[in-house]
């Protein structure tokens, strides 16, 4: 499309590069299983563009959607490709403490984080190398989300670049008020300081969830080792009316 080529050339003034979602994180998916949890409320943190929500939206039309995108370019683009919707868009990341930080963007947008990438990370995706740093706003997601609101039965989705400890800490909660959490993991190190599966996990299974399986798992490219995806648990007492 023109227009589409037209953005391209923009971002590409300034050195970035725009890249579909999948071409780094595989794509997500969800079976209709999950209309079985009767979700009203979708949280989504780190929505990029806004590929997660339309992915979600073919099988959950027309929930609240609330979203959290740091990066004013790519918060501009999720304004537009979320258009019409009934959803808040908050321009800030989350973190356990509200402030500022600079984060790190990359060639492609979808690798930018806070923390400095490890060298699997840069030998696996070269394009994926940062090329310039911005200054956001952080945020507590306990702060933002007041539980106090209706928001019925909740999907929360977490995919930040390894900063997902950091997001957990300051939601905890919210967390606690969930129904279904699907969160981005890593089993190798890929940014400085991140957990790993185990960690993530063992917190889940610690607060009353339970791991259903993964809605995707991107391996290196060349050897074929996985290396990270996005992780499902569920709350244990919904377990039962998934597989009945």
């Amino acid at each position: 499309m023109v227009v589409t080529r037209v953005i391209r050339k923009f971002f590409n003034a300034f050195g970035y590069e725009i890249m579909k979602l999948q071409n780094l994180s595989g794509e997500l998916s969800i079976g209709k299983w999950i209309e079985k949890l009767n979700i009203d409320t979708i949280i989504d943190v780190g929505s990029n563009e806004g590929q997660f929500i339309n992915s979600i939206r073919n099988i959950l039309p027309n929930k609240r959607i609330i979203a959290f995108e740091p990066i004013k370019a790519v918060y501009d683009r999720l304004l537009v490709n979320t258009k019409g919707l009934n959803i808040v868009v908050h321009n800030c990341g989350l973190s356990d403490v509200a402030g500022s930080a600079e984060i790190n963007i990359s060639k492609n947008f979808v690798s930018s984080s806070i923390l400095q990438m490890e060298e699997l990370h840069q030998k696996t995706y070269p394009d994926s190398q940062y090329v310039n740093k911005e200054t956001i706003q952080l945020k507590r997601l306990d702060d933002v989300v007041n539980l106090k609101e209706n928001y019925g039965h909740i999907l929360l989705k977490i995919d930040v670049q390894g900063y997902e400890n950091k997001v957990i800490a300051g939601g905890t909660n919210v967390i606690k008020a969930v129904d279904i959490v699907i969160i981005e993991f890593s089993f190798q190190p890929i940014y400085e300081g991140q957990w790993l599966f185990g960690d993530t996990y063992h917190y889940f299974i610690g607060n009353g969830f339970k791991f259903i399986g993964f809605a995707d798992q991107v391996a290196d490219p060349v050897i074929g080792i996985p290396i990270y995806g996005d992780a499902i648990f569920i709350k244990e007492n919904l377990a039962k009316k998934l597989y009945s």
